[in-house]
């Protein structure tokens, strides 16, 4: 008969079976994965509705253990790349600061070197800088250091690729300075600091804030990074050659530094030292798009790239 109710066991059954829910479907693989990257990098604990808890402790628990050691692998990361700063303020501090780092700076790169490249950053705008400023500065030195040894290759000015150009032509020099060299200018005396914990002294110098800024270069000589001072008038003529300031206009700006007669001589100096120290690449004369280089490049055996397994030592010049 059309219409007529179905009440057997079959029809209650079909009935039954629309308020089921549906099982779903299990994850896959990359699902897995995602689910545990979001709960060790952002506290997401969906992930625990996958893990059974076991016999003796629950999920959170046996979960916490991935979410410990992946924090603590960081900070031992960042001890090793800044030892010295450890050094410095001690392991405790150092390590609490360092777990602070992590939770502000989640790791988004697959190459563990660059992990810490914002701690001085990090230290400075922290709440103890006002009461030890020299700390993000010798952490600061530690990163330059890192970053020059690690600095791409390029070929490296010689004397023999000034060989080229006639005396009348030296005015119109312009040179540019190797990727490996960088400029700190430095609040405190924390180059003396970092020299002294880096030559294990057992007494370090007494922290100051300097009245004018200390300049110090650091750069790749070789394999090695180098490390010195740059007097206020050095760093000046520097300054302005890495802008591409031709020879004869850093001898004038020379000349306003000190005794005028003497600016040439003095220029040509500092231009000595960095072609002897390895600090320029290229030589350009103003008005032309022809480049000197050495006459022959230097090969490196330091990577370029990737964690490196030791820390460089570094030379004082």
């Amino acid at each position: 008969m059309t219409g007529k109710r179905n009440t057997g066991a079959t029809g209650r059954k079909v009935q039954a079976d629309r308020f089921v829910e549906a099982t779903p479907a299990p994850l896959t693989l990359s699902e897995i994965q995602d689910r545990l990257q979001r709960a060790i990098l952002n506290g997401d604990d969906a992930v625990l509705d996958n893990i059974l808890d076991n016999s003796r402790t629950t999920r959170q628990t046996l979960f916490g253990v991935y979410r410990n050691a992946y924090v603590g692998r960081l900070v031992d990361i960042l001890q090793s790349d800044y030892q010295l700063t450890c050094d410095y303020c001690g392991a405790d501090y150092f390590r609490e600061q360092a777990r602070a780092y992590v939770g502000a700076h989640p790791s988004h790169t697959q190459n563990a070197r660059w992990y810490g490249v914002r701690f001085p950053e990090f230290l400075k705008a922290s709440d103890g800088h006002a009461a030890h400023p020299e700390l993000a500065e010798i952490a600061l030195i530690e990163k330059t250091v890192a970053d020059a040894f690690d600095a791409p290759d390029a070929p490296v000015l010689g004397f023999e690729g000034l060989a080229g150009y006639a005396p009348e032509q030296w005015g119109q020099l312009c040179f540019a300075p190797h990727p490996s060299v960088t400029r700190l200018d430095l609040a405190t005396n924390a180059f003396a600091l970092w020299k002294a914990l880096k030559d294990d002294d057992e007494t370090l110098p007494e922290v100051s804030k300097l009245d004018v800024p200390e300049h110090i270069v650091i750069w790749r000589h070789d394999t090695a990074p180098m490390v010195r001072v740059m007097g206020a008038e050095e760093t000046m003529m520097w300054t302005e050659a890495c802008r591409g300031v031709r020879f004869d206009g850093l001898c004038e700006m020379v000349a306003t530094f000190d005794d005028p007669d003497t600016a040439a001589v003095r220029a040509a100096g500092y231009l000595q030292g960095w072609l002897t120290s390895h600090m320029l690449t290229t030589v350009t004369l103003a008005g032309s798009s022809k480049k000197k280089r050495a006459a022959k490049d230097v090969e490196r055996k330091a990577p370029s790239h990737g964690r490196k397994k030791t820390v460089p030592q570094s030379g004082i010049a």
